[in-house]
């Protein structure tokens, strides 16, 4: 509309004034998109959403494929583990180590892994239970 005025000036004066208008709305909603990106991180936590693993378990069992779930039972797969004994020893000696799994079973045969454990004592692990949840978003249909 400026240019049709056939004023270079005020079309300079007016593209001025937009772009300070502009400037001026991105500040004020920036600010509020800020607070909502940090409020919602902090809801669901920087790994979460990101997608990283936070343990030596959760990378773990993002290295296995999840074969079946049900709660209070998981059942793992690992080609790693297929005739190598070794791993299957260090795999069942490091899930073993935690007290909330109830039954841990280790096949170099299959490469499988069985995992049995009450969801109510599994719960009392945070760690535990974001893998859990990982599990049961990845188990395979």
């Amino acid at each position: 509309m400026s240019l049709l005025a056939g004023s270079r000036q005020l079309h300079s004066l007016c593209g001025i004034g937009c772009l300070g208008l502009s400037i001026l709305h991105t500040w004020q909603h920036g600010s509020k998109l800020k607070k909502d990106v940090q409020k919602g991180m902090k809801k669901v936590g920087i790994m979460d959403f990101v997608n990283i693993p936070r343990s030596k378990i959760d990378m773990f069992v993002r290295t296995v494929e999840v074969a079946a779930y049900i709660p209070g039972r998981v059942r793992l797969y690992s080609r790693s583990l297929v005739g190598n004994e070794d791993n299957c020893r260090k795999v069942l000696g490091y899930l073993r180590s935690y007290p909330e799994l109830s039954e841990v079973e280790v096949s170099s045969v299959t490469g499988s892994i069985l995992i049995k454990y009450t969801p109510q004592l599994l719960h009392t692990n945070k760690e535990l239970t974001a893998v859990e949840k990982y599990i049961r978003t990845h188990v395979r249909r």
